[in-house]
């Protein structure tokens, strides 16, 4: 039976975080080296050094610098070893695919704020947090952290430190047949509409804070390099957008609380937000695309879909994922095909006289084409 592995986040203590300042610092100057040397490797020697070949070269390194000897073996190749090792894998795959790459780059100041701990580099014992080989830290938050710990990060978010536990919370339940499913369709305009009528209007943080962001970041630039009047500058506008996508995760969470604990089967539609964001409508100015692809960064569809599908998976309701093409213009009435500009907010049927709002009937035709794909799990239901 499959076990569900829970991400818990909390933040440390207030507290000077020198110490903390100081690791991530040295994991940034140790990523950095270690990316000249792939770079250097391969350019003289045609050699394209693997993650085991690093690991080697920093046992090395520990026996000669005590600075990194005094850090956990498993952190410091978690932190940077492991992920920059990911980083050339996601380019050579972007390569093969035709994807743009996207070459692995230097991490300059504030470009490097995570920390990766291991089994056996880190305990938790009530609210006490213990890394070793850098300190003990007191974790605030409600509740204590308990349970089967499987992993931990810490990040830095402008002049705090946030932790994440993840924690084995035991065998996932069985997922039950639903018998008041719904489809959703996301968009940017109203947030959500579902399959039954409902709406969940868009709450557009980012467009109700763009002038505080843009007044924070003329501030910023008009201040001298390496100066207090810039590090006072660059905290002020990281706090701004730490609110804001803290009010969005807010707001993701609560929309996904209640859509499972009113309803027990969903179908939603799979989409490619990446391309949706790189590409733009044909017609479409710099303006306009500029806009769209706010809008959709400022939806967060993604994160909204992984809270939504683990609080579906807690529940045991089932979460049926459709493609979302033809979605918008196939008429959940009849099947036809009704053509539609981003501008045509009303769905007008030619064939069977269907009319009702475009983001409803994408909504039916996703609960439809879930209820198609697992009949067993979800059954198709009207709008009452």
């Amino acid at each position: 039976m499959t076990s569900m592995l829970r991400a818990i986040t909390t933040k440390l203590r207030k507290r000077p975080y020198v110490a903390l300042d100081a690791v991530l610092e040295s994991c940034r100057q140790l990523y950095n080296a270690a990316l000249e040397q792939r770079i250097l490797a391969y350019r003289r020697q045609g050699v394209s050094l693997s993650f085991y070949d690093q690991c080697k070269d920093l046992t090395e390194l520990r026996a000669a610098d005590p600075v990194y000897r005094s850090l956990s073996t498993t952190m410091t190749r978690l932190t940077v070893l492991h992920r920059l090792d990911k980083a050339f894998k996601a380019f050579f795959r972007r390569c093969k695919t035709g994807e743009q790459p996207g070459f692995p780059r230097f991490k300059g100041q504030g470009r490097f704020d995570t920390l990766v701990f291991g089994p056996g580099s880190w305990s938790i014992k009530g609210r006490r947090l213990h890394l070793h080989g850098i300190g003990k830290f007191h974790i605030s938050g409600r509740h204590v952290i308990e349970g089967d710990f499987k992993g931990l990060r810490l990040v830095r978010s402008a002049d705090r430190w946030e932790v994440q536990v993840l924690v084995d919370i035991g065998p996932a339940p069985a997922v039950k047949p639903s018998a008041n499913g719904v489809g959703i369709d996301v968009g940017i305009k109203t947030f959500a509409v579902l399959s039954d009528g409902t709406r969940i209007e868009h709450p557009r943080f980012l467009k109700k804070r763009l002038e505080l962001l843009k007044v924070a970041q003329r501030t910023l630039s008009s201040k001298r390099r390496g100066s207090r009047r810039r590090q006072k500058a660059k905290l002020q506008l990281q706090r701004l957008h730490r609110r804001t996508a803290n009010m969005r995760r807010n707001f993701l969470h609560q929309v996904s609380r209640y859509l499972v604990n009113t309803y027990d089967g969903f179908a939603v539609e799979k989409l490619h937000i990446q391309e949706m964001v790189q590409s733009s409508p044909k017609g479409d100015t710099k303006k306009q695309a500029r806009g769209l692809h706010r809008g959709i960064m400022d939806s967060a569809w993604a994160t909204f879909a992984f809270y939504h599908g683990y609080k579906a998976e807690y529940a045991g309701s089932p979460v049926v994922k459709v493609a979302a093409k033809g979605t918008t213009y196939r008429c959940s009435g009849c099947g036809s095909a009704v053509r539609k500009t981003l501008g045509t907010r009303m769905h007008v049927c030619p064939a069977c006289g269907l009319v009702l709002d475009r983001d409803l009937n994408a909504a039916l035709n996703i609960q439809a084409s879930g209820a198609e794909a697992m009949p067993d799990l979800l059954r198709r239901r009207c709008p009452s």
